[in-house]
């Protein structure tokens, strides 16, 4: 596989917190330029690029285990969610993104008259 096309996976911790979808990923290496959060559907995609901090020949390499280039990661979000408040934020190479539940569906009775 061409090493240019190469694309890491994230990885990511996902819970429930105070009414909230939390997503939590480590992003050590990234710069906030090149993170992109997008949600198409019901799909999270969390994309980026983490940049080296010098450009060495990989023939140079005795022992290699960091990922530098491309990575993605695609999350199916559940339908109670209220996509148009999500929140994002970025620190210390730490992504979370905060997603609130919609509010509970309320169940009213109906009464049925004959007319």
């Amino acid at each position: 596989m061409d090493e240019q096309k190469q694309e890491g996976t994230l990885t990511v911790d996902v819970y429930f917190k105070d009414n909230n979808l939390v997503i939590i990923a480590p992003i050590a290496g990234a710069s906030l330029e090149n993170i992109e959060v997008l949600i198409e559907g019901d799909v999270l995609i969390i994309k980026g690029e983490r940049v080296p901090p010098e450009n060495i020949d990989p023939s140079l390499y005795e022992h290699q285990e960091c990922f530098w280039g491309p990575f993605s990661r695609t999350i199916i979000l559940p339908k109670d969610l209220d996509l148009e408040n999500v929140r994002a934020y970025y620190h210390n190479g730490i992504l979370m993104i905060k997603i609130p539940k919609k509010e509970e569906k309320i169940t009213k009775r109906v009464e049925v008259r004959i007319e």
